[in-house]
Formats: C-alpha cells, structure tokens, sequence
C-alpha cells in the first residue's frame, strides 16, 4: 500500500499568517499541526504545543505573531509514491508524528500522514531544539531574550544539532551567518531518566561557545568546506579563541 492511499487532505498555514488564525485552524479541524508554508512550497510545521511556547507562555500578543515566527522549520516528509512502510519508519526513527506528503514531481504538498494512519506506536518529544534569541534590556536595567524561532533537530550529536539548526536558521531568514540577524541561542535537550519520566534540559549558550562556532565555520569555508573534519575545525577556532582572550605576556 502507498502513501497516497492513507493520506489525509492537507489542511496547511501560510508562514505570514498570525498564530491565532492557525489556532483557530487547528480547533476547528481538531489537529495538533499543520503544515506551514511558503506559497506552495513548506517551510516547516506549527503545533499547537509551539503557540502555546512560543507565543502564549511569552506572553506575545498572537493576533499579531506571525506562524513563521512560532514554527519548527525542520521539515520531515515523505511522497505519496512511497511505500506506507516507508513513512512509518521516518517517523519513529525521528520521533516525529506526522509528515508532510509532497508530490514527487513539483514537491508541492498533497497530504499529510499521521503515525495513527498508518497504525504507529506513540512517540516522543525530538532530541533537541536550538532557539535563536535577541537581548534586549528593560527598564531595570536587567537583560532579557525575545525569542525569534525555534528549530528541532531530530537526530545527531548535541555540536551537529547546533550546526543544522544554524544552517536553517540563515536560510530561512536569508541572512550570511546567523548572529546578522540574532544575539545568541539556546539549546534543550530531551532523555528519558532512569524512571521512565522526559527530561527537558536547557543549556544557554556562552558568548565563548558562540564565538568559537563563528571562528570554526570562518575557517571551514575557507578550507574549502571539506567533511569530516569538524573537530578539527572546532579545535583549531578553541584555540584562537583562547589565545586572543588570554594572551601570553
């Protein structure tokens, strides 16, 4: 059996709509994501967990927040060609519940399949989400983040969810290096505990850390971009880092 012969009709968000017209769109139609895009190609997915985070409990005001600024622009998706076997392992090997459905000619979206379709097993939160912050200080004096958008990364180590997060970032808002456009970043982590129970565990970033990344993509691209060497890379920008902070006398 394929895609195509499980797949519900897409019910879809444009990325410039506000947070409260895709609520009304996830009640009313009683789903907990829609897709989310541009025109008629998708960008990324908006739950109803990302209105509630990213604008109810920041108390943004969400008749004026945009989707684009509260979506997970991970996007996972499978063609409606493909086998329904094919889409269920997408979806447990990422954690995810649903997928977009894309045509595999133009890639525009034709449906969107749900572990529950396809007769999948519960699943859980993804490993990490990165999210992109600007400070502002307030009259106090005292710093606080506005958060610009969240990003999802379901597989890899805690370093390759940094560098595929930031990659999506400056592509969706079309800026050269992220910190163009943001003032730093967070990154939760998800596990399991010994009890069963899900720990969700935010880590802030250092100005160091962040420092470090920017200096190790900086000599990356001008090693040609080659793969694998990332530690290295890492390691060499560490060590610049270090030594412009801590100078020998």
């Amino acid at each position: 059996m394929l895609v195509k012969d499980m797949m519900k009709e897409p019910v879809r968000v444009q990325a410039e709509e506000t947070l409260d017209t895709a609520a009304r769109k996830l009640k009313n139609e009683n789903i907990g994501a829609l897709p989310v895009c541009q025109d008629t190609r998708v960008i990324g997915m908006l739950t109803d967990r990302d209105i509630t985070m990213r604008g109810v409990a920041d108390a943004r005001n969400v008749s004026q927040m945009t989707v684009r600024e509260a979506m997970s622009a991970e996007v996972l998706f499978c063609f409606d060609d493909d086998p329904i076997e094919h889409a269920a392992t997408i979806m447990n090997q990422n954690h995810v519940h649903r997928l977009a459905v894309l045509d595999r000619g133009n890639r525009h979206l034709v449906g969107v399949i749900s572990l529950s379709d396809v007769g999948g097993g519960t699943s859980q939160r993804r490993p990490y989400e990165v999210i992109f912050h600007k400070t502002f200080t307030d009259h106090s004096g005292h710093p606080h983040h506005s958060e610009l958008m969240r990003i999802s990364v379901a597989q890899g180590t805690k370093a390759e969810a940094i560098s595929t997060a930031i990659c999506q970032f400056e592509q969706l808002n079309k800026v050269t290096v992220w910190h163009q456009l943001a003032d730093g970043y967070d990154v939760t982590s998800v596990r399991v505990d010994a009890e069963g129970a899900t720990v969700e565990e935010r880590e802030p970033t250092s100005e160091r850390e962040a420092r470090i990344l920017r200096r190790a993509r900086e000599v990356w691209e001008r090693a040609g971009t080659p793969e694998g060497r990332d530690v290295q890379f890492w390691e060499q920008a560490a060590g610049e880092i270090d030594r412009e902070d801590h100078p020998r006398e």
